[in-house]
């Protein structure tokens, strides 16, 4: 079975999540090796101003949930099986990419649905919505109907979700009286756009899960990674990578109740509560468009910063994709650019050690210096990305990965260099300063120089940022310069209309 040979029948059916830091790699710094940091990628955002849009001027559930009520709800119906399997028919119409089997076809119709994991919750919640709510049990039969403006608990309890303490069953589903794609919710403290699917687990917690367009996903997506005043052709690329992102994501995890999570394990999702003018209006000028690769959407990763020279993905997790290629990035932002970390010979000791990593008195470290991009050396990749070095002391050595001393140490990135008693240089290329990596006082300072914020791969949010302020960026569409100077190799398909 070819990769998109199944997509017609499951998109909305079987999906991606990456919970853990280590096998998510659009992560979070902190929580995995492989990380980026979308908070950073905002830098001083709180800055600026914006303007949000009105509640509607700017312009879902499961697989079995399926019934679409009518405008109009004064009481609780229920459906025939036959009713149930004609509006099966219908949603899977409308959610399902067409004629996608072996390869992306140009103006396909149909937006995919999503289902985003909000997350587990063992308490009771609730949901509200300005508009009456009905509430769908598994089947997708309406059992509930409930007031505009009035507000559900939910909770869970004996392998059933209950509404205001009715058991009603193993899973359902809220949304309003306009449908699911018009459905507004409030719950878990903001607004969401879409129907909420709550299932009861077996260990007594629920899953929440948001059922939404893709469409409307992207929208609660480009303003958490990104800074919502950058110039547009930066917001455009972050829009086409979020929903590639997702599409994969979608496609490379078959058999979870849910397609993708909320966090930096994956990418920050904020509901409409995140929406912005500037955001919206990007997504919506990219409407449908993915980046492919041999006809398929690619894993459009991307991070905050790239430090000046971006990673080959084979360097990072031994998988050789040809459009995650090392390429220069032009990222110049104050503190994610450029950073550095002042320590002592002292203190590197005592994190080993407390990391189960002691190796005495330490006594030098080895590791190729920092040089001109791109590097061929076997300990670091071809940005300058540490893969593995040593640190050499008077009870013996231990090697390590540049994402273990990352962690160790709580560096932006695998980046960076040892300058043991020396002041690194301003720059990386063509500098003549060679860091020094050899102990020789009883407790040398010592600066960790580093380049960059997160994994390296792919798009460099910073990066693209500074490329859409280019002069030539007024040009139509550049953001398709930024997406294709970051993807080598890759095509700009519009997958569905």
């Amino acid at each position: 079975m070819t990769t998109w040979e199944s997509l017609e029948r499951w998109m909305h059916e079987k999906g991606r999540i990456s919970l853990c830091g280590d096998s998510g790699y659009n992560s979070c710094i902190g929580k995995c090796t492989f990380c980026r940091s979308s908070s950073i990628a905002k830098g001083s955002a709180e800055t600026y101003t914006f303007v949000k849009p009105n509640e509607r001027k700017d312009s879902a559930a499961s697989k079995r949930v399926v019934f679409k009520p009518a405008a109009k709800v004064t009481k609780a119906t229920k459906t025939t099986p036959q009713e149930t399997i004609r509006a099966q028919e219908n949603i899977d119409k409308q959610t399902r990419v067409s004629n996608v089997v072996q390869e992306v076809k140009k103006g396909s119709s149909g937006e995919p649905v999503i289902r985003v994991l909000l997350g587990h919750r063992s308490q009771s919640f609730s949901i509200s919505s300005a508009m009456p709510m009905v509430v769908l049990d598994s089947r997708g039969h309406q059992v509930q109907t409930i007031k505009e403006n009035q507000t559900v608990t939910v909770s869970s309890g004996g392998g059933s979700v209950h509404i205001n303490g009715h058991s009603i069953d193993k899973s359902i589903t809220v949304q309003n009286t306009q449908g699911r794609y018009g459905s507004e919710l409030q719950t878990l403290g903001k607004n969401y756009r879409g129907a909420v699917t709550v299932h009861a687990n077996t260990s007594g917690s629920m899953s929440v899960i948001y059922v939404l367009g893709l469409e409307q996903y992207v929208q609660g997506v480009v303003p958490e990674e990104v800074v919502p005043s950058w110039p547009t052709p930066a917001l455009e690329a972050q829009a086409v990578a979020a929903r590639t992102y997702a599409l994969h994501s979608m496609k490379s995890k078959q058999n979870s109740m849910y397609d993708i999570g909320t966090t930096t394990a994956d990418q920050v999702y904020g509901g409409k509560s995140s929406e912005f003018v500037s955001t919206n209006t990007a997504v919506k000028r990219t409407h449908g468009m993915v980046l492919t690769y041999q006809g398929q959407p690619i894993n459009a990763l991307f991070h905050s910063d790239g430090g000046g020279y971006t990673e080959d993905s084979v360097n990072l997790w031994g998988n050789d994709l040809p459009y995650l290629k090392g390429v220069q990035d032009y990222s110049n932002h104050e503190g994610t650019t450029v950073w550095n970390v002042i320590t002592s010979r002292q203190s590197i000791e005592q994190k080993l050690a407390a990391a189960s990593k002691s190796v005495g008195y330490l006594q030098k470290i080895e590791l190729s210096p920092l040089a001109d991009r791109p590097m061929k050396v076997q300990d670091r990749g071809v940005s300058g990305r540490v893969k593995i070095m040593k640190f050499v002391g008077e009870k013996g050595s231990i090697s390590l990965t540049g994402e273990q001393v990352q962690g160790i140490f709580g560096l932006k990135s695998t980046l960076f260099d040892f300058y043991v008693g020396q002041t690194p240089p301003s720059r990386i290329q063509g500098s003549s300063v060679k860091a020094n990596h050899t102990f020789s006082k009883a407790n040398q300072t010592v600066t960790i120089h580093g380049y960059g914020w997160g994994h390296g791969l792919g798009l460099s949010q910073w990066g693209a940022a500074e490329m859409a302020s280019r002069k030539e960026a007024s040009q139509p569409d550049y953001y398709k310069v930024i997406l294709q100077h970051y993807y080598q190799g890759t095509a700009l398909t519009k997958l569905y209309n």
